[in-house]
């Protein structure tokens, strides 16, 4: 539970809104209470031994993020390396934490709704401080930042509600529809796209489950019905919107009127991206992690983050990094569609079947997180990787779980396939 708070806070940030709660460091001591728990001597002991090569997943995020912190050797902005080097070593030994305490999809479903919590924690702190224009909670906050994390935590809403009791499934429903409420009035145009995106991929792939309990399948006719349900709602609500979002969002569809969509205007998002990578021909092993907005100053910029998580892994931690980051990215995805998988099984139980539901939940969740961050520097997230840990406890999991009888007399092969006994 305490590791759940952590995610919670990590993840929603409370304590930088909620007034008397920004002098305490809960993040730190939530920590020490959850490590004391995970790997003290008392209830530590009952819990395995941590294994971090078992998992492919949390073997390339930690190498992805163990290279973020080395980059102080070659790093030509050391201040700025160190200091973000203490919250990279947060997040592994968060990572490491979630996959020591994580042991039942039970202890999975918990960790989804720490960042379920969290989605109320920036979704009401936007509602309860909005004043008109773009919303905000406070200056810890960017309203960019808000609708990144949102769109990344919305699919766990919307899986958590299935087998809900009806109260619990209108309360989480509420939930969803204050986090969308919430992503339109923060006025992010990356955020919009990231919401579309799980919207489609929800659409597309429900975060639900049909009567035998399997994730529902992809159907035309659900679509095209939800579609014309989805574009009627959207067609009446967009009148109520505040004229400042309406203003932001009509500029996805009118690139021309956006100067970020402008190469030759200094300080467009597309004048920074070509600007940081061509600075990294001239240094491909990276520039050190922190030290974008510096590289984008070298460039003859004005001093700006990468406003891409790509390019920020490219320019901060050269070629290698990003082949990392993308491969990290990659193995997450894949090993999750094993997890899907498992309902492919006759004989799948209700676990492999809440699991797969959640696996799909989380894709939707790295999806929505990706589109987001295509517009947001954003490779060292809290919500990006406590996402990917929480897909590796996930699989891990998920592969360990017991199967029906019907599964009994067969072995799993090193990947968790199942494999017939050889028989004589």
């Amino acid at each position: 539970m305490w590791t759940v708070i952590l995610i919670s806070l990590m993840v929603g940030k409370v304590s930088d809104w909620v007034p008397g709660l920004s002098s305490i460091p809960l993040v730190k001591i939530v920590y020490l209470f959850a490590a004391i728990s995970a790997f003290g001597s008392i209830a530590g002991a009952a819990l395995p031994q941590l294994n971090i090569r078992s998992s492919r997943i949390a073997r390339a995020a930690l190498t992805l993020l163990t290279l973020a912190i080395f980059s102080f050797v070659f790093s030509i902005y050391k201040s700025s390396t160190v200091s973000n080097s203490l919250y990279i070593l947060i997040i592994i030994l968060t990572i490491m934490l979630m996959l020591k305490v994580t042991q039942t999809l039970q202890d999975v479903e918990k960790l989804l709704w720490g960042f379920a919590a969290a989605g109320v924690s920036l979704s009401v702190g936007v509602v309860l401080n909005y004043h008109g224009g773009r919303a905000f909670i406070n200056g810890n906050f960017d309203p960019n930042d808000i609708a990144y994390a949102l769109d990344t935590i919305l699919p766990i809403v919307l899986a958590l509600r299935q087998r809900q009791s009806q109260s619990g499934w209108l309360m989480m429903s509420a939930l969803a529809f204050v986090i969308v409420l919430s992503i339109l009035l923060t006025g992010s145009r990356g955020g919009a796209i990231g919401l579309c995106v799980v919207i489609a991929a929800a659409i597309g792939f429900p975060l639900s489950r049909d009567g035998s309990g399997v994730p529902k399948e992809f159907s035309i006719n659900r679509i095209l019905i939800r579609c014309a349900i989805l574009a009627s709602i959207a067609a009446v609500s967009w009148k109520y919107l505040p004229a400042d979002t309406q203003q932001r969002m009509a500029t996805l569809v009118n690139l021309g009127s956006d100067y970020n969509a402008n190469a030759t205007e200094n300080g467009s998002r597309l004048r920074i991206w070509q600007q940081d990578i061509g600075m990294v021909w001239k240094r491909p092993i990276g520039y050190g992690l922190g030290s974008a907005e510096l590289v984008d100053g070298l460039a003859g910029g004005q001093y700006r983050t990468a406003h891409n998580s790509f390019v920020q892994a490219i320019v901060e931690l050269g070629v290698l990094g990003l082949l990392i980051y993308i491969r990290t990215l990659y193995i997450t995805w894949s090993e999750l569609g094993r997890v899907l998988r498992l309902t492919l099984d006759p004989s799948a139980k209700e676990e492999q079947q809440k699991a797969a539901l959640y696996g799909r939940a989380l894709r939707t969740a790295l999806a929505g997180n990706l589109a987001a961050g295509i517009f947001l520097s954003q490779a060292y997230s809290a919500p990006l990787w406590i996402l990917i840990a929480t897909a590796a406890t996930l699989v891990r999991v998920a592969e360990t779980s017991p199967r029906s009888d019907a599964s009994v007399g067969s072995e799993r092969s090193p990947r968790g396939v199942p494999i017939e006994r050889e028989r004589n």
